[in-house]
């Protein structure tokens, strides 16, 4: 596990949002900076920002997404790509967490 996700797990934790309606943290990273940075930031927004009643679904866009980038990473063929692939994504979605006062 990465440190910046380590500390997002503690971070969660610590703040006692895991849970029914929680957003559990991927254990397991995409293996590409710029898509981890993403999804570790996405999650600790979500955890910790957005409201309960909305978290499922946002969680389960970026358990999606995530499943989708790491089958990416593994084809040599796409891997080259993934980096601007995960920003492109990753702009799309964070916008959708403005409302929640999201700014990563």
């Amino acid at each position: 596990m990465n440190p910046i996700r380590t500390i997002a797990v503690t971070m969660v934790l610590a703040a006692g949002l895991l849970g029914g309606a929680g957003v559990a943290l991927a254990q397991e990273d995409i293996g590409i900076p710029e898509c981890d940075r993403f999804i570790t930031s996405y999650e600790i927004c979500v955890t910790t920002r957005v409201p309960a009643t909305h978290r499922v679904t946002f969680a389960q866009q970026v358990a999606q997404l995530r499943t989708t980038w790491r089958s990416l990473a593994q084809d040599p063929q796409t891997r080259q790509q993934l980096e601007l692939i995960c920003r492109t994504q990753g702009e799309q979605m964070r916008r959708g967490l403005e409302p929640f006062g999201c700014a990563f």
